[in-house]
């Protein structure tokens, strides 16, 4: 009998975008895909769309599947419940080998490997895990001998092995994406479309030191071909996505080669996908005729890393050169003529910032109409240089508890502002905006059928909030 492997995606999201955006992991399902077919017998449970209570289901998953080993992919915040997951399984699987991947094993693994969680973790996976999880299985089924796989930390013999991550992936050599072997495979959407996830490039050669990408590949980026991309789409649409996020962490950093990508679907008849994906200020700024070909190519929803209005913010968090706050409101303007729904990240509780220049970006927002703005807060992650920069400045108020490092709860305090004031604004800015500028009307105008199975069920979830917005909304609308 074939040996089981059960690949794990966290169910914790982040807060609020799983309203509209509900995304399949794809790493994982990139992993199975490039495993020999003789090795194991993989399969991929999401546990976001598991339903309420995603531990009860995992637990009897594993009872009736008996996975031999069990890989998890975990961000920071998702950290904790996948450790709470693992020490399940090794209670009701006492022999189950686990594996643990993903963004935080990258950035942080000598501090896992030095706690005591380890006690249900077997081995720890950084950077990339297409090659390095197929010969990780190759070894565990052969002789035990893990010395040559690539980013594997472990214990042996009372000692922390890690086992160095030399080289990243050649692209061009690794095969599509497996999707067959998820068990749920309904639930995921784009504002109600049927929704899958690709890639077409990996990487990002900015320096931001709130990012923790580089710490991942590196200051890379790294291409697939245009017919890769055009298969991998033709794949997801042919298990019925109609829409279709691409994950790429800056795909316009070539913009020249996204306008092709465009022009490509659009020849292949493919723009009949719609297409969410992130994408840079400078890149889209810097092609001409880039927004058209991306409106004619199906992209519907775009989210723009606006970051910050101050010039002075942007500085400091090394984005002063890739953009002004001027080109953010042409390309914003010429998204919004293209009917491109526009989702505008903000990132607020700089060391510098007071209550005025924290609304400054609420006020910016308005003025460009962005359809749906996210205003974060800055997040000190563990080796980044903005969490070097505000221990120096002791303005990290929440160390160690990561399950709060979600980009929305707050974790620092500015020279003017505590955790607590920031917080409240923050708040108060969510719910203004979306009576007080419009966006909410105009997305309940596109997205009519959608909405009107969405707004009862948050009505029902946190009726509070709904109310508190629609109030707080009309009252700014009408005293500004």
């Amino acid at each position: 009998m074939q040996m089981k492997v059960l690949l794990v995606a966290s169910p914790k999201k982040y807060f609020g975008i799983d309203m509209l955006f509900r995304i399949p992991n794809l790493g994982l399902c990139s992993i199975a895909g490039n495993i020999d077919k003789d090795l194991a017998e993989v399969h991929i449970i999401d546990l976001i769309v598991s339903g309420r209570n995603p531990d009860r289901y995992f637990t009897n998953l594993i009872k009736q599947m008996k996975p031999g080993i069990i890989g998890f992919s975990t961000m920071i915040f998702q950290y904790e419940h996948t450790v709470s997951l693992a020490k399940i399984a090794k209670t009701v699987l006492p022999k189950v080998t686990i594996v643990v991947g993903g963004y935080y094993p990258t950035i942080d693994f000598n501090t896992i490997a030095q706690s005591d969680d380890m006690q249900y973790i077997d081995f720890l996976m950084n950077g990339e895990g297409e090659i390095s999880f197929n010969e990780f299985l190759k070894a565990f089924k052969k002789d035990k001998n893990y010395s040559k796989v690539e980013g594997l930390t472990y214990i042996e013999d009372g000692k922390i092995i890690h086992n160095p991550h030399t080289c990243l992936s050649n692209l061009d050599e690794l095969k599509l994406p497996d999707r067959d072997v998820r068990i749920i495979k309904k639930g995921f959407h784009c504002v109600g479309l049927k929704a899958d996830v690709i890639e077409t490039s990996r990487g990002c050669v900015f320096e931001c030191n709130f990012c923790s990408i580089n710490m991942m590949y590196g200051k890379t980026f790294r291409k697939y071909s245009i017919e890769r991309i055009l298969s991998d789409i033709r794949e997801a649409k042919k298990r019925g996505a109609k829409a279709l996020m691409i994950t790429d962490d800056n795909i316009t950093i070539d913009g020249k080669r996204f306008k092709e990508i465009c022009e490509a679907i659009i020849a292949n008849g493919l723009n009949d996908i719609k297409f969410l994906l992130q994408a840079s200020i400078r890149g889209i700024k810097n092609t001409p005729g880039l927004v058209k070909a991306m409106a004619d190519a199906g992209i519907k929803w775009i989210f723009l890393g606006i970051e910050n209005v101050s010039e002075v913010n942007l500085a400091s968090m090394n984005k002063g050169k890739q953009f002004e706050a001027l080109d953010t409101m042409d390309v914003v303007k010429e998204l919004k003529a293209h009917k491109i729904t526009v989702i505008g990240g903000f990132i607020l509780g700089n060391p510098d910032d007071t209550e005025e220049s924290m609304w400054t970006n609420f006020h910016f927002a308005k003025k460009m109409k962005l359809d749906l703005p996210i205003f974060n807060t800055i997040t000190p992650y563990p080796n980044t240089g903005i969490r070097k920069e505000l221990l120096e400045l002791d303005l990290i108020t929440n160390k160690n508890d990561f399950t709060k490092y979600d980009c929305w709860e707050v974790n620092i305090r500015t020279k003017h502002l505590t955790s607590e004031q920031i917080d409240k604004i923050r708040w108060e800015m969510h719910n203004r905006y979306h009576v007080e500028s419009g966006a909410i009307f105009r997305l309940i105008r596109e997205y009519p059928l959608y909405f009107s199975k969405l707004i009862p069920k948050w009505l029902i979830i946190k009726p509070s909030d709904m109310l508190k917005g629609l109030y707080k909304g009309i009252v700014g609308k009408y005293s500004s």
